[in-house]
């Protein structure tokens, strides 16, 4: 059983475990069995990352935002510069509006390169799937929840202090509301990794398989 490359978006609050999910999905011999292929993911903060660091146009749009995120040597302090969009709605959504087109290209190009490959499901891993546009080129859209308790609990093990989980989950408290609008699909995130993985693939299968035969 083969078919075409399924593009799904993952998405959840701060801390909630998107990243775990999507190495374990792409790890799973049962997933790949199941939906005839290769699954591979997209971590789209790990693309802006990148963009940030070696695009000089992106950083310099940037800065025109945040002046005083520049150091010394001419690159981002990203650390002031995430500190500056959490704590102003209007900062993040100029911010946003530089970057979204960005990852629309690159979700554009790896979906090719995933084609090119025979790549059966492409995880795009991200937090604002609504609001940025994504989630209507994509064929589904799955939201990791879990409990605020539990995230602030692991966002501070990671070493993160608990003012700046309050700060982040604050700027993120639209995005419930947003992911039930494009009619993302709930996982439970709470449990052992396992449990989720379970849930996520039941999904994921279904999703792969629409419109599709499945003898």
């Amino acid at each position: 059983m083969s078919g075409r490359l399924s593009r799904v978006g993952l998405g959840g609050l701060i801390a909630s475990g998107k990243s775990s999910l999507a190495a374990a999905l792409v790890a799973s011999a049962e997933l790949h069995e199941s939906i005839g292929g290769a699954v591979e993911h997209l971590d789209v903060d790990a693309l802006l990352r990148s963009a940030r660091a070696n695009d000089g146009a992106l950083r310099d749009a940037i800065l025109d935002v945040v002046p005083d995120a520049r150091r010394a040597d001419g690159s981002l302090d990203s650390a002031l510069l995430a500190a500056r969009a959490f704590a102003d709605p209007a900062v993040m959504h100029r911010l946003e509006g530089l970057q979204w087109p960005i990852v629309r290209v690159a979700l554009s190009e790896a979906s090719r390169a995933a084609e090119e490959r025979g790549v059966r499901l492409l995880l795009v891993e991200a937090i604002a799937l609504g609001r940025s546009g994504l989630a209507e080129v994509l064929d589904g859209v799955l939201f990791l929840q879990v409990d605020e308790a539990v995230r602030r609990q692991r966002f501070v093990a990671r070493g993160g202090s608990a003012d700046d989980f309050q700060l982040r989950n604050a700027a993120q408290a639209a995005i419930p509301a947003e992911m039930t609008g494009i009619g993302a699909v709930p996982i439970d995130g709470s449990g052992p990794l396992p449990e989720s993985v379970h849930a996520a693939s039941l999904v994921l299968r279904r999703l792969c398989l629409q419109g599709e035969s499945t003898d």
